[in-house]
């Protein structure tokens, strides 16, 4: 598995496990829904379950359910100012014109 991210994240992150000690201590990532460009990621706490792939950076550990890995494949979280931005690496967002909401 392969997360792409850097130090600011990592730092931020760790912030947020430190603030949360009583929770688990890894960074589950996981398909939050699915829309007109594909899947849309989140970021939780999360114990690692047998059959995940773990990915640790900077004293974060990053899990995934291996099935999402083998449909998006690399990942990129990176901080943005105000929150995290959670995207594959290698996936172009889609022509729209499938659904209503797309204006």
């Amino acid at each position: 598995m392969y997360i792409a991210t850097n130090d600011e994240t990592c730092v931020k992150i760790q912030e947020v496990l430190a603030a949360q000690s009583d929770k688990p201590q890894n960074i589950r990532i996981f398909i939050a829904g699915m829309g007109c460009s594909g899947p849309s990621f989140g970021l939780g706490l999360d114990n690692q379950n047998e059959g995940d792939l773990v990915e640790e950076i900077s004293g974060v550990n990053f899990v995934l359910e291996k099935s999402v890995y083998d449909s998006v494949g690399e990942i990129k979280v990176e901080w943005v100012g105000n929150g995290y931005s959670v995207q594959p690496v290698n996936v172009q967002p889609s022509a729209c014109g499938s659904c209503s909401s797309c204006g």
